[in-house]
């Protein structure tokens, strides 16, 4: 079977380039597949996982964003339709040439060029790596709120029933979003990695990774853990990631005198010893596709507490047996289901025991069988 994963670039430090290469890497160990990644923009940053030498990696060199800050608006416009002409162009050459069987969009920049390709023979899948309505979540502005619904419009009335089958990460986001749609189904994203020594859960330390970005909501989990800290004043909160809050968080913790016992790590491309040197992990996100981090603690061995967003959470937590769920921007909540965890070791470590089993259902041998099954399903689909 020739499978094809199409995305800008397995190059930006993201959950979505993490697990497609993760896919694209056990896909390719199947007896008789064929994978590739083709990409648009590969040339700057790091690799975020080592690709598989059975993977073949196809660059298109259209590097969509470069020169941008150097061009006016209009230029920016004229250059932009340019290249994606170029695009659908380079890559709809590549798939005539090969003739996979299957094709698979994760949403970037050939999300729609894909459904209007002349001469397709091959079955085109698209991956939603967020809830539907994750446009709108992720608004700021009035403007941004229109865009995102203009946006959804376009894409949810003219283009998304062309796909053959549309991928889901949650059934939280099928239940809720998708429900009069026929040809979705639910395939969760796998782990990235094995932990062969999970935490001892003695740390007095609570970690939490992500960007820190609006849409993550890291202030609330600050607030939160102010009021752990004046009923356990040695624990410490590590929050993991970069992103565009970084400033107003660090002066968030200098206002709330929380020197010592909050702290900005940073990127880390090793969310393995980041929990496993932790004894709890939290998210407070408003929205979310399917936390990562979350299947990433679990593996460590770590209990979870998180705020119970759409969608993901609910998911991936049985309430009470391997992590909590608590509503959205309660802080008050989540310093309690904290304080529980701190206070009662045994609770503590019998979740986290809980969280390791709970994490076998997303390791990668399991995850790339769900998908072999969809593959072949759909194939045989006229």
């Amino acid at each position: 079977m020739k499978i094809v994963y199409c995305l800008n670039s397995i190059r930006y430090l993201g959950g979505i380039q993490r697990v497609t290469v993760t896919k694209a890497n056990a896909l390719a160990d199947v007896p008789g597949n064929e994978v590739y990644v083709v990409v648009t923009d590969n040339k700057v940053g790091a690799i975020v996982q080592p690709l598989s030498p059975k993977v073949h990696l196809i660059d298109l060199e259209i590097n969509h964003y470069d020169g941008d800050t150097e061009r006016s608006t209009f230029g920016n416009l004229l250059v932009s339709i340019h290249k994606r002409r170029l695009h659908k162009k380079r890559l709809e050459e590549f798939l005539l040439n090969l003739r996979p069987d299957i094709v698979i969009s994760v949403g970037t920049s050939e999300k729609y060029m894909l459904l209007s390709m002349k001469n397709r023979t091959w079955k085109v899948i698209r991956e939603f790596h967020f809830e539907r309505f994750y446009r709108k979540k992720h608004a700021v502005t009035r403007f941004d709120r229109l865009m995102a619904s203009l946006a959804d419009f376009y894409e949810f009335h003219f283009k998304i029933k062309k796909y053959d089958k549309i991928v889901l990460l949650t059934h939280e986001d099928r239940e809720a979003n998708w429900h009069n749609w026929t040809k979705t189904t639910v395939v969760p994203n796998s782990i990235s990695f094995s932990c062969e020594n999970p935490s001892s859960l003695d740390e007095k330390c609570v970690s939490m990774v992500g960007r820190l970005d609006p849409i993550k909501n890291c202030s609330s989990m600050i607030k939160a853990f102010r009021m752990v800290v004046n009923r356990h004043p040695d624990w410490t909160l590590k929050l993991y990631g970069y992103g565009s809050e970084r400033e107003k968080l660090q002066q968030l913790i200098d206002d709330l005198g929380m020197h010592g016992n909050a702290e900005l790590m940073g990127f880390t491309n090793d969310v393995k010893t980041a929990f496993t040197m932790s004894s709890i992990a939290c998210l407070s996100s408003l929205s979310e596709g399917l936390p990562l981090v979350i299947i990433e603690a679990m593996e460590c061995g770590v209990p979870f507490v998180s705020y119970q967003c759409p969608c993901g959470p609910k998911d991936l937590i049985t309430e009470g047996v391997d992590g909590f769920l608590v509503p959205v921007n309660d802080e008050e909540a989540m310093a309690n289901r904290i304080c529980q965890l701190i206070e009662d070791e045994e609770l503590r470590k019998t979740m986290g025991q809980a969280a390791k089993e709970k994490a076998r259902n997303y390791h990668i041998d399991n995850i790339t069988k769900q998908w072999m099954t969809l593959f072949n399903e759909v194939i045989k689909e006229k």
